[in-house]
């Protein structure tokens, strides 16, 4: 789906290899796939940049090397050696940054060299790439930087001092969008998907499973599912579905926390995990919706903010459930007119309240009655999803969308998105407030949680014509 040039089409064409984090490259990909990558890559260079010869002393970031941008430099690390270099992002937005370092002799990987780049801001911070990986053949990053000077440190690892040079390639990608869909046959298989893609959280010895039914015991579950570092699995409520276990095997989960009571996820449900599986369950649950999200509330770390959101529908509570797993708030659940004894006796434990929706969902008079409460809504389920990331100054370059009809999705895709924005979608379009925020952002990286039947194509669509 990318469109670039020069060395950025060499360090997009696995996208797959590229999601994945630093030191897991072994485990998705084999020594062939590897080396090809690579060799595309470097096959490039020749054509599209020009060398830079190193120049010493340059070991810290005041005697770092100027690199421009469509350069790839050319060093040797000695005995305990660092190498710096310095660049300049210009203009006035955040662009794709891509690094890629290897060495190479007579034509073939020089795989004795343990070699890793680090990436600093003007200020001297690390900056972490949305995907960074080491492999034998080398390093490869891939970065959303906004404009202003960078530094980039080279070392090898293994310090094997052989004189045989390294490179260190850079260029900025085009900016096209990349769309992921996480999908299955129904909402049990994409949620099952959902979490089997998430690298960061396979093996998971925690998963948290709720009911694929219906929403109100499980809108407060992504909170808890960040904290116990777990997915969210669906379930009906008789009975496991067979792709649901089948993902328990593959996560090698030995802990199942159960959203909701026996009316929302059987007893047979719970009997089946802990006997046939041998799986350790837990559950939690109350007398209803508004219990329920106080239990789970119960099992965060203490926290002085908590959101409140209305219990009788899904949009609002999924739409800020990423904003409230990463900052390890709880979602506890009102009614519109009246607050929930069950809530009312926890809003003591919090001295500020994000109330999420219009008071078509919270009644002014529920919200005077929360604690130092601000409220974030917009005219629909569609614009509170977009006032909940400005309001949070959320993550503008990756962003993930679910159908705002239906709340299986969402819930599923809440925790992979972590810190991201989670926005609501008809259908057949996208929102033209939400489309304008991605033309405003430039938006490069998409999630789409659900099928076409979910999220349609014309949806994707709308994506792409921001770029034509």
């Amino acid at each position: 789906m990318w469109k670039v040039t020069g060395m950025a089409a060499t360090l997009l064409l696995s996208a797959g290899v590229l999601m994945n984090p630093v030191g897991e490259i072994s485990a998705e990909v084999d020594d062939d796939s590897k080396r090809s990558i690579h060799n595309d890559r470097v096959s490039l260079q020749a054509s599209n940049m020009e060398d830079l010869e190193e120049e010493e002393p340059n070991d810290s970031i005041d005697a770092a090397n100027s690199l421009a941008q469509n350069r790839w430099a050319r060093g040797y690390l000695t005995d305990e050696d660092e190498d710096y270099f310095t660049f300049e992002i210009e203009g006035d937005h955040r662009i794709e940054f891509q690094l890629m370092l290897y060495s190479m002799v007579d034509g073939a990987y020089n795989t004795e060299m343990d070699l890793d780049a680090e990436l600093y801001d003007a200020n001297g911070k690390v900056v972490a790439g949305y995907s960074e990986y080491n492999s034998e053949y080398g390093y490869n990053g891939a970065f959303f930087l906004d404009p202003g000077i960078y530094y980039v440190k080279v070392i090898d690892e293994a310090n094997v001092d052989n004189g045989i040079p390294y490179t260190l390639a850079s260029d900025v990608a085009d900016k096209y969008p990349r769309i992921n869909r996480y999908w299955g046959v129904d909402r049990y298989w994409t949620a099952a998907n959902i979490a089997r893609q998430d690298s960061s959280r396979v093996p998971s010895e925690n998963v948290v499973l709720a009911t694929g039914q219906d929403f109100p015991d499980a809108l407060a579950g992504a909170p808890l599912a960040e904290h116990l570092d777990a997915p969210i699995l669906l379930t009906r409520k008789e009975r496991l579905p067979d792709i649901t276990e089948q993902v328990l095997s593959t996560l090698d989960a030995e802990h199942v926390t159960i959203l909701g009571g026996t009316g929302a996820i059987s007893g047979d449900v719970e009997d089946y995990i802990k006997d046939e599986l041998n799986l350790d369950v837990e559950r939690i649950s109350g007398k209803n919706r508004y219990e329920t999200s106080v239990a789970i509330a119960e099992h965060l770390p203490p926290s002085d903010e908590a959101v409140v959101a209305y219990g009788g529908n899904f949009p609002d509570a999924l739409s800020i459930a990423p904003a409230a797993a990463g900052k390890a708030m709880p979602i506890l659940l009102t009614k519109k007119e009246s607050i929930p004894a069950a809530t009312e006796n926890v809003l003591d434990n919090y001295n500020q309240t994000y109330v999420v929706g219009g008071t078509g969902v919270v009644s002014d008079q529920v919200y005077r009655q929360l604690p130092d409460a601000d409220r974030i809504s917009g005219k629909d389920r569609y614009a509170t999803s977009l006032a909940v990331a400005k309001y949070f100054d959320m993550e503008t370059q990756s962003v993930s969308l679910a159908t705002g009809s239906n709340f299986a999705d969402a819930l599923a895709g809440s925790v992979h998105a972590v810190k991201e924005p989670l926005l609501l979608t008809p259908k057949s379009k996208l929102d033209e407030e939400v489309k304008q925020y991605f033309i405003d952002h430039q938006t490069t990286y998409f999630q789409i949680f659900g099928g076409e039947a979910a999220v349609g194509e014309g949806v994707e669509e709308d994506i792409w014509s921001i770029y034509e």
